[in-house]
């Protein structure tokens, strides 16, 4: 396998001089100021591929057609822009939709309907009506999938999670059916109570901190204390096939409240079970009563797609400097062939292990997803597609909203503090500073919390290998793109932790002392071409992940972006060099397969 691997570096790629190079060109670069940035960013949009913004009166929109309530205008993309917009274009019929709002709350008309916000998976309208009483209507875009049954589980989850006082909001009308009098699925809910978090997420005060971390652990002590049956995604029994549905508890659970009567556990709409041609195979989604078949079916699923679909790529620059030339998806599936060998051990065997139990957690937790009280209690979190439940040990770890803002975890729990030099440190570096001091104060209260409250949650981040089993489901669930390192560099670590997996166990996979060596270096240079990729993206306006930028900044990014790749141009060195750069530049329009 290494035989196709070329661990000599190119000429083009010096990574140090290029990194500094880099700074030179944008003096401007910080990395605190970065970091302020980033969580801007994590506020504005779901898994940073779209951004929320605000339409603050009606008279903006009355001022344009419809046609600005079907398309996107939350920002702009540098590359594949025809292919994002096409995705998030919904058509309906907007009288309808007003008609259906104002029934199923009793009330007369629709005096104002304002777009409120647009994420990564759909679209968000406030009606405002005659009496001043307002709702929330929520329409999914075109790419979101599994189409009808992401609708019908999430109104499910909301449902079942506000019979447990879990604060959600409350659904007042819903379809998932595209061919309705709206011409599109949709959710119409109650307004959240309480403030957006992310108005609020930059001035907060220690008390309301403490507030915001203790009653949200709240909340997730009582979701990780819920007796779930089996793995996938919350449905209503009426609307679920019987052979899809798996019971909503376990055979030994007391349903006093008659829960298991109304809802059951149905197949994942986890996204990477839907996505694009995966949505034609016959792949094993669920509902999963054992957590082996659970891993087996991630890896099975990226093997059947890789057969069907995959076919020979180059990496993007500056990765295509490590892995030169065209990659086999062959490689690829060897890889994915051990992580089948491996996945029988990843987790427990014994099924009633408390690191196995089905658990249930909001899919990505961040400031926008969040409403809180004047005195900063979550009063209710909103955006439950694509929820699923899954083994806590696979669950396990820090919310987004409360992750890590270092690179290293801390060495003990020794409360964080402003440096001894703050009082020197100019306005524009306090403000820097505060940032990642607020950052590691909310990191710390949630560890200390979580411990204190959640012991469930608190063994399973104390299992010796969390990291690296998590580490190979999620690299095992990627889609074949050319890299062959990650996957392989996640089989290395548990190959080498193998003794805390399966003790008495031979590992079913061995990597030769020098292969492991040799690739050890290729992986060392892989990182450093992703931290070099990162670098680009922060001094492209902290480009996302699929070519997203604000409106605001979008031609001064075209531009920039032009300049940093006649940079790298300039130094080619030959042809090769050149093509390196100017086809497989990773900021341009490209091929995509799904």
């Amino acid at each position: 396998m290494l035989a196709t691997l070329n661990p000599a570096p190119p000429s083009l790629l010096n990574y140090d001089r290029s990194l500094l190079n880099l700074v030179r060109l944008s003096e401007h670069f910080n990395p605190l100021k970065r970091l302020a940035r980033a969580s801007k960013r994590r506020v504005r949009g779901r898994r940073s591929i779209a951004s929320t913004r605000y339409y603050s009166t009606m008279s903006e929109l009355c001022s344009k057609p419809h046609r600005e309530l079907f398309t996107y205008t939350s920002g702009r993309y540098l590359y594949n822009e025809k292919l994002r917009l096409a995705e998030r274009h919904v058509h309906f019929n907007v009288p309808a939709l007003k008609d259906i709002a104002t029934n199923c709350v009793g009330r007369r008309c629709v005096t104002r309907m304002e777009k409120l916000a647009e994420g990564g998976f759909s679209r968000v309208f406030l009606l405002t009506m005659d009496d001043g009483f307002e709702v929330i209507a929520k329409l999914p875009y075109s790419l979101t999938v599994p189409k009808h049954v992401t609708t019908e589980s999430e109104v499910a989850t909301l449902d079942f999670l506000s019979s447990k006082r879990v604060p959600v909001p409350r659904v007042y009308a819903w379809s998932s059916e595209g061919d309705n009098a709206v011409g599109s699925e949709y959710v119409i809910m109650e307004k959240a109570p309480g403030q957006p978090l992310e108005s609020r997420w930059f001035s907060l005060t220690q008390k309301e901190r403490v507030r915001l971390v203790t009653s949200f652990v709240e909340i997730e002590r009582k979701m990780f204390s819920f007796a779930l049956g089996s793995y996938g995604s919350l449905y209503y029994k009426g609307r679920l096939p019987s052979h899809l549905q798996a019971d909503l508890y376990g055979p030994e659970t007391l349903d006093e409240s008659g829960d298991a009567s109304r809802f059951c556990i149905g197949p994942s709409t986890d996204y990477m079970f839907w996505r694009g041609k995966r949505a034609q195979l016959d792949l094993n989604r669920g509902p999963w009563r054992n957590q082996h078949e659970y891993l087996r079916s991630v890896g099975q699923r990226e093997i059947e797609w890789t057969r069907k679909f995959g076919k020979a790529q180059v990496n993007d620059f500056p990765h295509n400097t490590v892995l030169k030339g065209e990659v086999s998806p062959k490689i690829y599936l060897d890889l994915l062939d051990k992580y089948l060998s491996v996945a029988p051990y990843l987790l427990p065997e014994d099924r009633g292990n408390p690191l196995n139990r089905p658990t249930l957690r909001h899919p990505d937790l961040n400031p926008s997803n969040l409403f809180v009280s004047d005195s900063c209690e979550v009063s209710c979190i909103i955006d439950w597609q694509h929820t699923t439940t899954l083994p806590l040990l696979l669950m396990a770890g820090n919310p987004p909203l409360f992750e890590n803002p270092d690179p290293e975890p801390p060495k003990g729990f020794e409360k964080p503090s402003l440096p001894a030099d703050y009082d020197s440190l100019s306005p524009e570096e306090k403000i820097q500073v505060d940032e990642l001091h607020r950052q590691r104060v909310l990191f710390y209260l949630y560890m200390i919390f979580n411990a204190k409250d959640n012991k469930p949650h608190l063994d399973a981040l104390r299992y010796p290998i969390l990291m690296p089993c998590q580490h190979i489901v999620d690299r095992a669930g990627r889609q074949w793109s050319g890299n062959t390192i990650t996957l392989k560099g996640a089989l290395v670590r548990v190959v080498n932790n193998w003794d805390q997996l399966a003790q008495g166990i031979s590992c079913p996979v061995q990597f030769d002392s020098d292969d492991e060596k040799e690739f050890l270096h290729i992986e060392g240079q892989w990182f450093t071409a992703t931290t070099l990729l990162e670098h680009w993206r922060s001094v492209l306006d902290d480009l996302g992940q699929d070519g997203w930028v604000r409106n605001e900044s979008y031609e001064k990014v075209v531009e920039m972006n032009r300049e940093l790749k006649r940079e790298w141009l300039d130094e080619a060195e030959d042809d090769e060099d050149l093509l390196c750069v100017e086809k497989y530049w990773p900021f341009q329009d490209h091929e995509e397969l799904d």
